[in-house]
């Protein structure tokens, strides 16, 4: 575990980003919008303390034109890009 870590993983779909998020809190014994939430094209689900971020790979993409560093975010997961 570490603590300070805020992951954004990108999914090639948006059915996976919301598959993903709901399927992992749920194992997590959470509900989706607190630890895990996701992001997709006019639809998100997130808190302040949203650690585990899951979106497709157009809102990474437009999250990284807007802040190319990414101040916020620790570790990135790409699938299929």
């Amino acid at each position: 575990a570490c603590p300070g870590a805020n992951i954004l993983v990108t999914q090639p779909r948006r059915i996976s980003a919301l598959s993903l998020a709901h399927r992992v809190a749920q194992e997590r014994g959470e509900t989706v919008g607190h630890v895990v939430g996701y992001s997709v094209h006019l639809e998100h689900q997130s808190s302040p303390r949203t650690r585990l971020h899951f979106c497709t790979a157009g809102v990474a993409r437009r999250r990284i034109l807007e802040t190319p560093d990414l101040p916020e975010v620790t570790h990135v997961v790409m699938d299929e890009l």
